[in-house]
């Protein structure tokens, strides 16, 4: 008996090791693979600013993204919500182009608001309430377009590199800060481990969900400002499929479904460079749009499959 537990062990440990180390082998994989299959231009000097713009959008929703995480709801109307404050700030264009972003923000915001009040206090499952919110203002945008909107090429002077980074920086220090630091980010993965539990120590469940959502909001009307800016024009495809690019980077960087205390910060932006190396590389390798997303709909799955491992193993121990 001593025998066989003996040989179980590493075995155990190995398994171990690859699911708790998930994010950072898959980031590794992504990278040694596609630099190969591309001779070496994936991080090729020319290639390097492609992989930041695919980083910048779902880096920044992904940070604000993991709160609801935290929390162990889902948003499925990321995609939708920039989509709508990118029409809603082209329209504001026509009365004056200092409305942009103002008017972009706004709307994110409002939509987050009907997303977590949905969730929080109608009682709606996150999943259901915000694929119906997805729905209804992607109607909402291809009816009020009727086609795309422009604005002035003079706008395109935000899409510059510095304003980028400057913005990838504020964002990364405030959403960082407000979840390690604060109350509220103690809050929100105090919820996701135990609503009645965090209710009973004093936290305002609620309010806490339906705030975590308005940030979302806000960070997709701010995703929704510089996808307007870089194209110049809103259109009903703005954002499409945006949704599952962002929970993919956060599944990938190895944040659980469940939420609680093993959601990590950092796993957001390990999941964002992974994704954004994966669809630089695969553009690279001349892999079409329609495969790409075939690509990752498999890799969902894979990486859905391995949290709720994860979990498992954490529930054994």
């Amino acid at each position: 008996m001593e025998n066989s537990k003996a040989s179980e062990t590493p075995k155990t440990n190995i398994k171990e090791l690859l699911v708790n180390n998930f994010a950072f082998l898959g980031l590794i994989l992504v990278l040694v693979l596609f630099e190969i299959l591309t001779g070496g231009k994936l991080l090729g000097q020319r290639n390097l600013m492609n992989i930041f713009n695919n980083f910048f959008s779902i880096a920044l929703c992904s940070m604000m993204y993991t709160f609801v995480m935290a929390l162990g709801e889902l948003d499925l109307s990321v995609g939708a919500i920039v989509g709508f404050s990118a029409a809603m700030g082209a329209f504001s264009a026509t009365i004056s182009p200092a409305l942009i972003l103002p008017v972009a923000l706004l709307t994110g915001t409002g939509i987050g608001l009907l997303s977590g009040f949905a969730t929080a206090y109608l009682r709606v499952e996150s999943f259901i309430g915000t694929l119906a919110i997805s729905f209804i203002f992607r109607g909402l945008t291809t009816y009020f377009l009727n086609g795309s909107v422009g604005i002035p090429i003079s706008m395109r002077v935000f899409d510059e590199d510095w304003v980028k980074i400057l913005t990838m920086i504020i964002v990364l220090v405030v959403s960082g800060t407000l979840f390690q630091k604060c109350a509220f980010g103690k809050n929100c993965r105090a919820v996701g481990a135990s609503r009645e539990a965090a209710r009973q120590s004093g936290v305002d469940v609620e309010k806490t969900r339906m705030l975590s959502f308005m940030l979302v909001g806000l960070i997709c009307g701010l995703v929704g400002f510089f996808t307007l800016v870089r194209a110049c024009t809103a259109s009903s495809k703005t954002g499409n499929a945006f949704e599952f690019d962002v929970l993919l980077a956060v599944l990938f960087g190895g944040m659980p479904l469940s939420g609680g205390w093993n959601v990590k910060f950092r796993a957001a932006i390990i999941g964002s460079v992974a994704m954004a190396l994966l669809k630089s590389g695969m553009s690279l390798v001349g892999i079409d749009g329609l495969t790409q997303q075939v690509v990752q709909g498999i890799l969902l799955v894979v990486v859905v499959a391995i949290s709720f491992d994860r979990r498992s193993a954490a529930v054994i121990k």
